[in-house]
Formats: structure tokens, C-alpha cells, sequence
């Protein structure tokens, strides 16, 4: 059982790890076609991770963090829509130590973070074309 669960855990942080690829990789690219193929890909990876994180949570592999409160909740809403909005390294920086001092998860819903998976995927510094 204790090996199934870490190959639960490296899978989750696998397709977490892709998941932010994709958002990078679809944030910089400007081919439509390809803008298009890799959004798909994400819906299609999200759909796996939340099967797998399920699957985790049913097995009590996983145990979720307790609902926010209604206060934590507009506190959020708050420091995602400042003055700011979504844009510049501050804004972001606000968001991540807002949510650390709630005591939220910062993660995509799987409670995993970290970890050493590679997604197999990779790109350039530049944006994609």
C-alpha cells in the first residue's frame, strides 16, 4: 500500500509540474493553431490530475485542507483584484504570501507540491512561436 501511495504522489506531482508548463508555454505562445492544441492538452492533463487526485482522496492517500471561510475567501478576492490586478511580480507575490498566512493551499487541488517529476516537456526562453 505505501508503494502505491508514493507512486500516487509522484504521479500528482508530475502532472502538477505539466500543468504549470502548459500555462507558461501557452501564456508565450502566438500561433493560434498552437495556442489552441495546448490549451486543449492542459484540459485534457487537468482532467487526468483531478481523476487521479479523486482516486488519492478515496483511498485516503490524501486528506484536502478544511473549507475557507467566507472571510478568508473576500481577503483573496481582494489581493487578486488590488489596484494592481493580476499583472506585475507584486501582485503575484501579495497572492502566494496571502494565501501561505490562511494557511491555503497553494497547490492545483491535489495537496502535493514540490517534488522531482520532469513533465517531459520544455521551452525556450523566448516565446513560442
Amino acid at each position: 500500500m505505501m508503494q502505491e501511495k508514493a507512486m500516487v504522489s509522484d504521479a500528482l506531482n508530475t502532472l502538477n509540474s505539466g500543468l504549470k508548463t502548459y500555462t507558461d508555454m501557452i501564456s508565450q505562445t502566438e500561433n493560434q493553431n498552437l495556442r489552441s492544441t495546448l490549451q486543449q492538452m492542459r484540459n485534457e492533463a487537468e482532467t487526468s490530475q483531478y481523476e487521479l487526485y479523486t482516486i488519492a482522496k478515496n483511498k485516503n492517500y490524501y486528506q484536502p485542507s478544511g473549507q475557507a471561510s467566507q472571510n478568508e475567501i473576500n481577503t483573496l478576492k481582494s489581493v487578486f483584484s488590488g489596484s494592481s490586478g493580476w499583472s506585475g511580480s507584486a501582485g503575484m507575490g501579495a497572492s502566494a504570501a496571502g494565501s501561505e498566512n490562511m494557511g491555503l493551499s497553494k497547490g492545483t487541488g491535489a495537496g502535493m507540491s514540490g517534488g522531482s517529476g520532469s513533465s517531459g516537456m520544455s521551452s525556450s526562453s523566448g516565446g513560442l512561436q
